[in-house]
Protein backbone atom coordinates (compact mmCIF):
# COMPACT_ATOMS: atom_id res chain seq x y z
CA UNK A 1 0.00 0.00 0.00
CA UNK A 2 1.50 3.39 -1.11
CA UNK A 3 0.72 6.51 0.83
CA UNK A 4 -0.73 8.99 -1.00
CA UNK A 5 1.44 11.83 -2.31
CA UNK A 6 1.70 15.19 0.04
CA UNK A 7 -0.26 18.51 -1.27
CA UNK A 8 2.27 20.65 -0.76
CA UNK A 9 2.66 24.67 -1.87
CA UNK A 10 5.19 24.44 -4.55
CA UNK A 11 6.53 28.28 -3.61
CA UNK A 12 5.03 30.28 -1.34
CA UNK A 13 6.18 34.37 -1.83
CA UNK A 14 9.19 34.99 0.17
CA UNK A 15 8.52 38.94 -0.16
CA UNK A 16 5.58 41.27 0.84
CA UNK A 17 6.08 43.58 -1.20
CA UNK A 18 7.12 41.96 -4.60
CA UNK A 19 7.94 44.50 -7.48
CA UNK A 20 5.85 44.02 -10.33
CA UNK A 21 8.27 42.24 -12.32
CA UNK A 22 8.77 40.25 -10.06
CA UNK A 23 5.17 39.51 -9.72
CA UNK A 24 4.97 39.04 -13.65
CA UNK A 25 8.00 36.82 -13.46
CA UNK A 26 6.47 34.74 -10.94
CA UNK A 27 3.29 34.40 -12.59
CA UNK A 28 4.87 33.18 -15.47
CA UNK A 29 6.79 30.44 -13.86
CA UNK A 30 3.37 29.26 -11.47
CA UNK A 31 1.63 29.35 -14.93
CA UNK A 32 4.43 27.14 -16.45
CA UNK A 33 4.14 24.69 -13.38
CA UNK A 34 0.12 24.77 -13.90
CA UNK A 35 0.00 23.88 -17.40
CA UNK A 36 3.07 21.09 -16.99
CA UNK A 37 0.52 19.59 -13.91
CA UNK A 38 -2.89 20.24 -16.05
CA UNK A 39 -1.05 17.94 -18.46
CA UNK A 40 0.38 15.37 -16.25
CA UNK A 41 -3.25 15.40 -14.48
CA UNK A 42 -4.78 14.60 -17.98
CA UNK A 43 -2.17 11.98 -18.72
CA UNK A 44 -2.90 9.93 -15.33
CA UNK A 45 -6.78 10.36 -16.01
CA UNK A 46 -6.38 8.89 -19.66
CA UNK A 47 -4.38 5.90 -17.73
CA UNK A 48 -7.34 5.46 -14.91
CA UNK A 49 -10.06 5.40 -17.66
CA UNK A 50 -8.35 2.36 -19.48
CA UNK A 51 -7.95 0.69 -16.12
CA UNK A 52 -11.30 1.40 -14.70
CA UNK A 53 -14.67 0.20 -15.44
CA UNK A 54 -17.16 2.56 -15.00
CA UNK A 55 -18.00 3.04 -11.06
CA UNK A 56 -16.84 4.32 -7.65
CA UNK A 57 -13.54 2.75 -6.91
CA UNK A 58 -11.74 3.14 -3.66
CA UNK A 59 -8.22 3.02 -3.97
CA UNK A 60 -5.94 3.57 -0.30
CA UNK A 61 -8.29 5.69 1.19
CA UNK A 62 -9.34 7.78 -1.90
CA UNK A 63 -12.73 7.76 -4.14
CA UNK A 64 -11.76 7.08 -7.73
CA UNK A 65 -14.59 7.83 -9.81
CA UNK A 66 -14.80 6.69 -13.47
CA UNK A 67 -18.17 7.72 -14.99
CA UNK A 68 -19.61 7.45 -18.39
CA UNK A 69 -21.64 10.47 -20.08
CA UNK A 70 -24.43 10.40 -22.29
CA UNK A 71 -26.65 12.76 -23.78
CA UNK A 72 -30.33 12.17 -26.33
CA UNK A 73 -29.02 12.17 -29.85
CA UNK A 74 -31.22 15.42 -30.58
CA UNK A 75 -30.67 15.14 -34.37
CA UNK A 76 -31.89 11.62 -34.31
CA UNK A 77 -35.43 13.33 -32.77
CA UNK A 78 -34.82 16.23 -35.73
CA UNK A 79 -34.96 13.66 -38.53
CA UNK A 80 -37.65 11.13 -37.21
CA UNK A 81 -40.02 13.56 -35.44
CA UNK A 82 -39.88 17.01 -37.28
CA UNK A 83 -41.00 20.16 -35.00
CA UNK A 84 -43.91 20.52 -37.57
CA UNK A 85 -45.74 17.16 -37.26
CA UNK A 86 -44.54 17.33 -33.01
CA UNK A 87 -44.31 20.67 -32.04
CA UNK A 88 -44.90 19.35 -28.25
CA UNK A 89 -41.25 18.17 -28.61
CA UNK A 90 -39.77 21.16 -29.51
CA UNK A 91 -39.13 24.79 -27.16
CA UNK A 92 -38.88 28.41 -28.67
CA UNK A 93 -36.95 30.82 -26.98
CA UNK A 94 -37.50 34.76 -26.91
CA UNK A 95 -34.46 36.60 -26.19
CA UNK A 96 -32.77 40.16 -26.75
CA UNK A 97 -31.40 40.28 -30.12
CA UNK A 98 -27.88 42.41 -29.13
CA UNK A 99 -27.30 43.04 -32.91
CA UNK A 100 -30.84 44.92 -33.31
CA UNK A 101 -30.32 46.54 -30.27
CA UNK A 102 -27.05 48.02 -30.60
CA UNK A 103 -28.25 49.36 -34.57
CA UNK A 104 -30.80 51.10 -32.38
CA UNK A 105 -29.27 52.42 -29.46
CA UNK A 106 -26.53 55.57 -29.01
CA UNK A 107 -23.21 53.84 -28.11
CA UNK A 108 -23.43 56.21 -24.85
CA UNK A 109 -27.00 54.87 -24.03
CA UNK A 110 -25.69 51.12 -24.13
CA UNK A 111 -22.87 51.82 -22.00
CA UNK A 112 -24.81 53.03 -19.38
CA UNK A 113 -26.61 49.87 -19.32
CA UNK A 114 -23.20 47.67 -19.61
CA UNK A 115 -23.21 45.32 -16.55
CA UNK A 116 -19.58 45.08 -15.49
CA UNK A 117 -17.76 41.95 -14.22
CA UNK A 118 -15.29 40.85 -12.15
CA UNK A 119 -11.67 41.68 -13.59
CA UNK A 120 -9.47 39.67 -14.56
CA UNK A 121 -5.47 39.43 -16.12
CA UNK A 122 -4.48 38.49 -19.52
CA UNK A 123 -0.55 38.00 -19.41
CA UNK A 124 1.16 36.90 -23.04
Amino acid sequence: MSTPAPITPIRQAEQKHQSTEDLVGERASLKADAEHIADRIAQIDAQLVERLPVGTHDIDGTKVQVREYSRLDTDWVAAQYPQADYPQLYKTTTGVDLAAVKKQFAPAVLEEHQVRGAKSVVVK
